[in-house]
């Protein structure tokens, strides 16, 4: 207490010049410390960015005196946000994933809205709350969830690009919310503003188009390309603004008409730090107008609680799961979106400053966030220690009926080679053994994987080789070579034990992610390890090799007539 008066009296006796520098300073010095201590717990680092906002706010410290002012500044931390989250939106992703994203997605986000939406109104909430209780419940969190794939090294996992699809589909479903926001939510105006705001989406691809030759006088200087990016944004928004849209629509579609960009990559990394500045004092900024809630808020709470961390897993994995994916997939998927969305305090904060919603539910929604967003980070982490803990309530995704064909292509069960795992470097193997795909045999849990290699008279069983089911069906005992591309490393070690107990003369081959996994598969018996990452670095000295006896042109042309080849096994 007494740290916190001489804080206060502090602040008090500054001269007024000083007080927004020393106000900002605080904001980041704090966000700094509370930010370091979350990492070393593995959290994210957005509820501690609020809760930085909560100490500098009236409920404890009271340090800020112009909170209006931490608030403008936090429009711009909106602004990169959404910017960002623009330059993301690659419609291409979405087939890599197909129905179960841009169906399920969309299923998902409406079925997640009406039944918050209820509940708003079965405990009382009138005039536009309950959509704003909806809006926020609907959408899953993608800072957080890519940060926490990416170091799992998921991202490109079956259920990592299911996921991936889904939150494309919610971050478009977000910012249409945020245009119909901007309107006064009668049909007439909500068409209106939909048309203003595909006008000016037409307007910002016209726009990417002129600026190409700007971007590219810019690239050879990092300074210039980042004032370049930022003037794109500012006048996006400008123009917005001057349309009679929100700063959301401008600053999404800058970010949509830069996806494309030949200079998205440097564009994402020069506007990195500024946009997580700003973010800061954005996240902070909601922390400071946090209060206590109580009442029917807390039951409030409660049962948002349960719809984010239970419902919407489930609902997700069904979807996931009668759109022809397997158990395993399903979960990892619902999982990973347990929780809501940075676009959700986004929402709220609109709401809140178009006097939508009250104090008091704007607080609700934001603890529901931070609670969420932490809860989310041992989700993920522990997700397989989950998906054992769960596994036999979850059977019941076994018995729902899936809109699949026979996702099956065996004449005989006795192949000398077979391969789990088909999306890479299964891909890759697979195009070498083409001309004795007769003798060899697929396994993969991906049904578009799957249909593919059925078209091309492949050999192969849909499942997952986790399951004794599968295993029956390959006929362990009577193959010679096994190879697994899936970089798992518990369940290829449960693979080695299984296939070796059965056919000790066997040869098994799998991927590793690094040399201490790879060292362990070794003690388990497994004949050989494949690490991706020192065959990339081997292939190169060789072609470095081959580039000083001047074979590099030779080589260009080989190399483009094999991924020419490899293409129809892998795309």
């Amino acid at each position: 207490m007494v740290m916190f008066s001489f804080l206060q009296s502090f602040m008090g006796n500054l001269p007024q010049d000083l007080v927004i520098v020393t106000e900002i300073g605080f904001l980041i010095i704090i966000a700094t410390v509370l930010g370091f201590f979350v990492r070393l717990s593995k959290q994210p680092l957005i509820p501690a960015y609020i809760l930085t906002g909560i100490i500098i706010g009236p409920l404890v410290l009271g340090l800020v005196e112009d909170p209006d002012l931490i608030s403008n500044l936090s429009q711009i931390g909106v602004a990169f946000l959404i910017f960002t989250a623009g330059i993301e939106i690659k419609l291409k992703k979405l087939k890599e994933v197909g129905k179960v994203a841009s169906v399920g997605g969309t299923l998902q986000v409406l079925i997640m809205f009406f039944l918050a939406f209820m509940v708003a109104i079965g405990l009382g909430f009138v005039g536009k709350a309950p959509a704003y209780v909806g809006l926020v419940v609907a959408f899953s969190s993608t800072m957080v969830v890519i940060t926490l794939l990416a170091q799992k090294k998921e991202i490109n996992s079956l259920h990592g690009r299911i996921i991936i699809g889904f939150l494309l589909i919610q971050d478009i479903a977000a910012v249409i919310a945020l245009a119909v926001l901007g309107s006064d939510l009668s049909f007439n105006s909500i068409t209106f503003v939909l048309l203003k705001a595909i006008g000016f989406g037409v307007f910002a691809i016209i726009i990417s188009k002129l600026s190409n030759p700007f971007f590219r006088k810019s690239a050879d200087n990092h300074e210039m390309l980042l004032l370049m990016s930022i003037s794109f944004l500012f006048l996006f928004i400008i123009g917005s603004a001057v349309a009679g849209l929100s700063l959301v629509i401008g600053a999404f579609f800058a970010g949509v008409a830069l996806a494309n960009s030949d200079y998205k990559t440097e564009i994402q990394g020069n506007i990195t730090s500024l946009r997580e500045f700003f973010a800061v004092i954005f996240f902070v900024a909601l922390g400071m107008q946090l209060r206590l809630i109580s009442g029917n808020l807390v039951t409030l709470f409660f049962i948002l609680l349960v719809l984010v961390i239970i419902i919407k897993p489930l609902l997700i994995m069904y979807v996931v799961r009668i759109s022809g994916y397997k158990k395993r997939t399903s979960f990892f998927t619902g999982n990973a979106l347990a929780q809501t969305s940075e676009f959700s305090l986004i929402i709220v904060t609109i709401g809140l400053a178009a006097g939508h919603i009250d104090q008091g539910l704007f607080s609700t929604l934001v603890l529901l966030t931070v609670l969420t967003m932490s809860l989310t980070t041992y989700f993920i982490t522990f997700e397989r220690r989950l998906s054992e803990l769960f596994s036999w309530p979850l059977n019941i995704l076994d018995k729902v009926k899936t809109n699949k064909e026979n996702l099956e292509n065996i004449d005989r069960n006795d192949k000398e080679v077979v391969i789990f795992g088909c999306h890479r470097i299964g891909g890759l193997i697979l195009r070498d053994l083409n001309n004795h795909k007769k003798n060899l045999m697929v396994v993969d849990y991906d049904p578009q994987i799957i249909k593919s290699l059925i078209t091309k008279k492949i050999p192969c069983i849909y499942g997952d080789f986790m399951h004794e089911e599968i295993l029956e069906k390959i006929n362990l005992k009577n193959s010679k070579i096994f190879i697994s591309t899936i970089p798992a490393f518990d369940e290829n070690k449960e693979l080695i034990k299984k296939i070796k107990r059965v056919n000790k003369s066997s040869i098994v081959i799998v991927v590793a992610r690094n040399i201490d996994e790879a060292n362990e598969l070794y003690k388990k018996g497994v004949d050989y390890v494949i690490l991706p990452k020192f065959i990339s670095g081997e292939k190169i000295s060789d072609l470095i090799g081959d580039a000083r006896k001047g074979k590099m042109g030779r080589l260009r042309m080989d190399h483009k007539k094999y991924l020419k080849g490899i293409g129809r096994f892998i795309d």
